[in-house]
């Protein structure tokens, strides 16, 4: 009776889970893994989320491919003139 449970749970899970790791990288040697999703869709708003309060370069790596799939870096942000002096 095991086998069966377990063949139905097996066969209730999807079994082409795509997903993605989100790792930051420091420098040309260093990368940090910070963490994963399972859509890319989702990878890539949580790396803007990340953006908006840590600057730096993200990479998303399909884990399926092995590839990276989207490198951004820091853009330049206009900052506003503070109009203090006037």
């Amino acid at each position: 009776m095991g086998a069966v449970i377990a063949n139905e749970l097996e066969a209730s899970q999807p079994r082409d889970i795509v997903r993605y790791d989100i790792v930051r990288k420091d420098n040309e040697k260093a990368l940090f893994w910070l963490e994963s999703a399972a859509d890319l869709s989702i990878a890539k708003s949580r790396v803007e989320q990340l953006l908006s309060f840590w600057p730096g370069e993200y990479q998303i790596f399909d884990l399926r491919t092995r590839e990276v799939v989207l490198t951004t870096s820091e853009s330049p942000v206009a900052v506003p003139v503070s109009n203090a002096a006037e």
